[in-house]
């Protein structure tokens, strides 16, 4: 037997002990062994220090400021343009009080073709509201929470 043959052999063994050990501990706590695999993939990322901590606060404490002011910090931003002005739903972090909130608010250009924050309400019609708000979820402008709160709404 070749040296590629008895690695083929191995893995093809390794593999099936893995999904018995699998199938017996998903049986015995009652667990889906999607989920088992899920937690065991944690583990291993914490345990290699590939990651500190697999909260979802901290994962998204992570992502990269877009734009900060003496206000607040703006983390996601989902962008309806529309000419000049531009509709946003952003999720921000207000400095005062180190909560994060979802702003809802409108630029306009200026002359040297930087965004302007316009201190007026948003109005949109309802078919702009469905795009802004999909690009907004697709930017990650909300929590899973919310997601799955408004998912079950609907």
């Amino acid at each position: 037997m070749s040296k590629a043959e008895n690695t083929q052999r191995f893995n093809m063994y390794l593999s099936q002990t893995l999904v018995d050990g699998l199938d017996v501990l998903s049986e015995q706590i009652c667990v889906p062994k999607n989920s088992l695999i899920n937690v065991a993939i944690a583990k291993l990322l914490l345990d290699m220090r590939v990651v500190d901590n697999l909260d979802e606060a901290n994962v998204e404490a992570r992502k990269p400021v877009l734009k900060e002011t003496e206000y607040c910090e703006l983390i996601e931003q989902g962008k309806l343009v529309n000419k000049d002005q531009i509709s946003t739903i952003e999720k921000i972090k207000v400095k005062s009080t180190g909560e994060e909130e979802i702003r809802f608010a409108y630029y306009k250009l200026n002359k040297n073709n930087n965004e302007r924050l316009i201190l007026r309400p948003l109005d949109l019609s309802e078919t702009e509201l469905l795009q802004l708000f999909v690009d907004s979820i697709n930017k990650g402008v909300f929590s899973s929470n919310f997601r799955n709160t408004l998912k079950g709404m609907l």
